[in-house]
């Protein structure tokens, strides 16, 4: 049975309530630019931008739109190559960092929205990103990016991530434990089937890292449901590894992006 766009659009669908969403995320706003914030120059070197400037894909005069553009992180690096910035976001928070990010380029637009809702307009863009958000989350979606692009879309996901001491602690008690919601490799393979069966021609290129990160001890035990038992058996492994309170591991992670050109059709 030759299946359909509807049949790969149940890997990328996501039960959201805006409201609450909106809500979840202003509530995470400020851990989130701090820990992201921590990694901003190993985040300038990261994928997207290696890749970026690999294939020359950004002009000085490129138009620009991030869709879900939380604290602004990727906004920052875009105006490396071009001031034609939009970043859209739920949270209203998040905006208000990147706001402060982005006060030096008079030509950054930040909105606070539903991007599907904002944005309307045929080949408003150049180039059209989105990295991790739910709200690229139906055929409607994909069908909005590709009208609103002239040229480029680009969507970035984490399809692993796992550090050797979650590894430890799930083999020890005989279970998976760990879960980071957006690990999610289907994803990846429903948008690059849509896109396809759109006529499409997507690109999937993969990125893997593995870097030495730390942890408190309450990281790994919140991040997880333990019974008392096994609260035990945790807090005895994570003892002998720890220093200071700080626990050092390996962390593998592999990432993915999407690129496809939208004046590009089989």
């Amino acid at each position: 049975m030759e299946l359909t766009m509807n049949d790969f659009e149940q890997y990328i669908q996501k039960d959201q309530n805006e409201a609450r969403a909106e809500q979840m995320w202003d509530n995470k706003s400020q851990d989130f630019y701090e820990r992201t914030e921590k990694k901003q120059k190993q985040f300038a070197n990261g994928f997207v931008f290696r890749l970026i400037k690999d294939r020359q894909l950004l002009k000085a005069d490129t138009r620009i739109l991030d869709i879900g553009c939380g604290t602004g992180r990727h906004l920052l690096e875009f105006a490396a190559y071009t001031p034609h910035l939009t970043g859209i976001d739920i949270s209203s928070k998040m905006l208000a960092y990147a706001q402060e990010k982005l006060q030096h380029i008079p030509q950054a637009k930040l909105i606070h929205g539903n991007w599907i809702e904002t944005f309307n307009t045929e080949n408003e863009f150049d180039f059209v990103f989105a990295c991790m958000t739910p709200a690229i989350a139906s055929i409607e979606h994909i069908q909005r990016m590709n009208m609103i692009s002239k040229k480029y879309c680009m969507l970035e996901r984490t399809v692993y991530e796992k550090d050797s001491v979650q590894k430890e602690i799930e083999q020890l008690l005989g279970r998976k434990l760990f879960r980071l919601p957006h690990n999610d490799k289907n994803y990846v393979y429903g948008v690059w089937n849509i896109l396809w069966l759109m006529g499409y021609c997507p690109e999937v290129v993969f990125d893997k890292q593995v870097r030495t990160t730390t942890h408190s001890i309450e990281d790994y035990m919140r991040d997880a449901a333990y019974t008392d038992e096994e609260k035990t058996a945790v807090m005895q492994l994570l003892n002998t590894k720890q220093k200071d309170g700080v626990v050092a591991a390996e962390e593998s992670v592999v990432k993915a992006i999407i690129l496809w050109d939208t004046e590009k059709r089989l």
